[in-house]
């Protein structure tokens, strides 16, 4: 688990430098709407993570949490934006709901399954930008991440039949 927190770390301090440059602008407004899949994704894993930072009574869950946070905010500066700027899709915003409202290992196991679904649809929406996206530091960045997205899920099943055993 360390080296991939480092190799994604170093991966994203590389990017940094060459974000700021092709990106004079940081909200999601200046971002164009083939990026915009992506970002949500992201705001929905943030949102929910940063709960689950808060709210997980499960060691793995919160230092998953925790992870994917950091993570989802060097692909936001990827992508030419910031955490939280695109914002969510009503499907998003009611699952987060839905979050606030549990405790313990009901929450937990909402939260992974929720991270299971979300990082299934961000690496429908990863390959396809790595494959056809305009921009060349946000293609780069969807590259790298379609292999973190595939990690994450066995990560998150892992994680899932650990809570359910």
């Amino acid at each position: 688990m360390h080296r991939r927190t480092i190799m994604a770390g170093t991966a994203a301090l590389a990017l940094l430098p060459m974000a700021s440059v092709a990106f004079g602008q940081s909200s999601a407004s200046a971002v164009d709407q083939a990026k915009l899949p992506a970002l949500m994704g992201g705001d929905f894993a943030t949102a929910t993570s940063k709960l689950a930072a808060q709210k997980a009574s499960n060691r793995s869950v919160k230092t998953f949490a925790e992870l994917e946070i950091a993570e989802q905010a060097a692909v936001a500066q990827a992508f030419g934006s910031k955490p939280g700027a695109a914002g969510l899709s009503e499907k998003h915003a009611a699952m987060l709901a839905q979050l606030q409202d549990l405790d313990g290992a009901e929450f937990d196991a909402m939260y992974i399954d929720g991270q299971i679904e979300g990082h299934e649809e961000l690496l429908k929406i990863h390959q396809t930008y790595a494959k056809n996206g305009d921009d060349p530091m946000a293609r780069g960045a969807s590259m790298v991440g379609v292999t973190g997205i595939q990690t994450h899920l066995v990560m998150l099943n892992s994680i899932r039949n650990s809570l359910s055993a």
